[in-house]
Order: structure tokens, then C-alpha cells, then sequence
């Protein structure tokens, strides 16, 4: 799944997240020819927003990659290009 940090701006519920996860988690352990990949843009980093929902959305979307993070047998970031393998 591509662009979870706009899916998350659109539900930012992190019990929500937490059951979708799972859900997907389950579907891909049932049959060893499913792989999962979440996509996400990094928007935790910088300047806090002023705006309230602005940092709620923020917030949530950093606690939701960390529970794909506990989740996924592996965890890529890519910065500037370069992929760095974290898990």
C-alpha cells in the first residue's frame, strides 16, 4: 500500500490502524506466497504544525509505523535515495 500517511490523514484512528494492520498481517501469514508492502512518506521530522489536527495527524502516523515497524519481518527507509535497511 502506497501513500499510508495521506490513508492515515484521511482515519487518523491509531486503534483503527492497529486492527487494520493486523488484519493485513493475518491475510499475508495464511499463505507464504503473499507479501504485504506499505509505503509511507516520513512526515514526523521538522517543524511541529501549529495546527491542531495538523499535529494529530502527525502524531498517528508516527505511533502507526511504529506498530508496522513491530509487525513487518523487514523495515526499509529510503532518504535521499538511499535505502537503508533497518530491520
Amino acid at each position: 500500500m502506497e501513500g499510508l500517511e495521506a490513508a492515515i490523514r484521511r482515519i487518523p484512528d491509531l486503534t483503527y490502524w492497529k486492527r487494520m494492520f493486523q488484519m493485513w498481517h493475518e491475510w499475508e501469514r495464511q499463505d507464504s506466497g503473499r507479501t504485504v508492502v506499505w509505503i509511507g512518506s516520513d512526515i514526523t521530522q521538522g517543524v511541529v504544525p501549529v495546527e491542531k489536527e495538523e499535529r494529530l495527524w502527525r502524531d498517528v502516523t508516527g505511533w502507526c509505523y511504529q506498530q508496522l515497524a513491530q509487525l513487518c519481518d523487514r523495515v526499509d527507509r529510503v532518504w535521499c535515495g538511499l535505502a537503508e535497511r533497518m530491520k
